[in-house]
């Protein structure tokens, strides 16, 4: 398990330097408003992403063992992502976030309840807070 860590690990690294370096730049346009530039914080992200991989690789777990059925799962995934997506597109990321946010713990075998109120009602409202508030950004509401 440990060899599935390192390439896992891997893969992020690679995945943040690509982002840091070509898909960010490439992707995301400069406006002259706003305190924060709309680069900045994916360009943090993608930097913790590799970082993480980095860590993964150099320290991996190797006692991590999937339960069950792990491709069924990823499948429930999958489809719950596409489906919260096209939701967030027809009612609107503040109505669907913290539905889907809560799904997705739920699906991941989060069972305690200040975790589960914290992840549903916490991080969409953090996702919320940056993109309105720092990048003065709007998001996605219905159409």
């Amino acid at each position: 398990m440990r060899e599935a860590d390192r390439w896992s690990g891997l893969v992020c690294l690679l995945f943040g330097v690509a982002l840091y370096v070509a898909i960010i730049p490439w992707q995301v346009e400069t406006v002259s408003y706003g305190w924060l530039r709309p680069r900045t914080l994916p360009r943090a992200l993608a930097v913790i992403i590799a970082l993480c991989g980095l860590w993964l690789m150099l320290v991996p777990s190797g006692d991590a063992r999937p339960v069950g059925t792990p491709w069924l799962r990823a499948g429930l995934f999958a489809g719950l992502l596409i489906a919260g997506l096209w939701l967030i597109s027809r009612l609107g990321f503040v109505w669907v976030a913290p539905v889907l946010a809560l799904a997705i713990m739920v699906l991941s075998g989060e069972r305690r309840p200040l975790w589960l109120v914290l992840g549903a009602a916490g991080l969409p409202l953090a996702i919320w807070w940056t993109v309105t508030v720092l990048l003065e950004r709007t998001l996605p509401g219905p159409s």
